[in-house]
Order: structure tokens, then sequence, then C-alpha cells
């Protein structure tokens, strides 16, 4: 019995059953693609890191639905279906890393890549306290001195 939105061309091909072997081929180059995440991960990567994540996630993840859930051997709606989702999935990357680059320089978030503008000190320095941060307290001439015990 075919499922509602396949034909009986589809139900044949899918009683055909592939051997292991693909199902090992493919495991493996996910392995190896989770080792170059994790290597790539902890090097500083400043200018293509991202992309280079995003990419390798994309494969791992086209692979897992081509293969261990078997849309590669699906025709018609389903390719039609995945094909527009990486599309969206896409757009939903690039829109916002295009928004981010193209902004003028105030609106950036400071200390992001984007902006020349330096992070606000928040108590992180060597001085701490009422007058860390370079600013010396005030003089008061008109008070004694303080007795000394």
């Amino acid at each position: 019995m075919a499922i509602a939105n396949e034909s009986h061309q589809e139900e044949k091909n899918m009683n055909e059953h592939h051997g292991a072997g693909r199902y090992w081929l493919i495991w493996g180059v996910l392995l190896v693609l989770t080792v170059v995440t994790v290597v790539t991960g902890r090097m500083h990567l400043p200018s293509f890191g991202l992309l280079l994540a995003i990419v390798i996630a994309t494969v791992k993840g086209t692979l897992v639905t081509l293969y261990f859930m078997h849309l590669a051997e699906h025709q018609g709606v389903n390719r039609l279906i995945f094909a527009v989702s990486i599309v969206f999935v896409v757009l939903a990357l690039i829109i916002p890393m295009a928004d981010l680059g193209t902004r003028f320089r105030g609106a950036n978030p400071p200390g992001s890549q984007y902006s020349d503008l330096q992070p606000p000190d928040i108590g992180t320095g060597a001085q701490r306290g009422r007058f860390g941060g370079g600013v010396q307290p005030p003089e008061l001439k008109d008070t004694p001195p303080a007795p000394s015990h």
C-alpha cells in the first residue's frame, strides 16, 4: 500500500532494499565532517569560520535527509519541498547578514566585527571601585586632615 503522496512506481522502488554499504559510507562522511567541525571550531578563523560551520552543517543535514530519511529515493513533491526549504534557510541566513553588514557605523553593537567602537568597560580593568577607570577622586581643600592614631 502506498502512502498518499506516492505513486505506484515509488512504492515499487521503496520495496527494493539497498545494501548497508551506502549507509556506512554516509556515516563515515558524517564522522569526517564532525571532526572537521571540531578541529576548525578550535581554530581562530575570523574571516570565514562562521561560513565554514554553516556549510558543513548544511552538508551534514542534507546527507541525513537524503540517505537516512530516504529522500533520495522519492520523486516529485517531496524533492520540491526539500529544495524550497533549503532556499528559505539560505535566505534566512543571508538577509540578516546583509542587513548587519550594510548598517551605518553607529547602529552596530560595540565590539562586533562590523563596528570600530570599543565595548564599554564594565569594571574588568585593574582599577575598581568608586573612582575606577582612571578618574581621580576630587580633592577637598577645606576639610582638615584626618587624625592618625
